[in-house]
């Protein structure tokens, strides 16, 4: 069920989809897509586990800290 929701979001999303590029197109140890899709679906649950359990609102940015470039360039700024 988590798959078909990730679906959508990967392709309407773009904190979804640029984590998706990243996942499939790191230089090491890059993932399939379905690897990918996957690992985002567990990103997912603990995004969701996070808004429920503890309150925490949804931020696209905090999100992003997996991609070493978007960290670097928000750090930046």
């Amino acid at each position: 069920m988590l798959f078909r929701v990730m679906m959508p979001l990967v392709a309407k999303k773009q904190a979804f989809k640029a984590l998706h590029e990243y996942y499939t197109k790191r230089q090491s140890n890059p993932l399939k897509k379905m690897q990918s899709l996957i690992a985002l679906c567990s990103k997912l649950i603990r995004i969701l586990f996070g808004m429920l359990k503890k309150g925490h609102a949804f931020n696209e940015e905090k999100m992003m800290q997996d991609i070493p470039r978007f960290a670097e360039v928000t750090l930046a700024a």
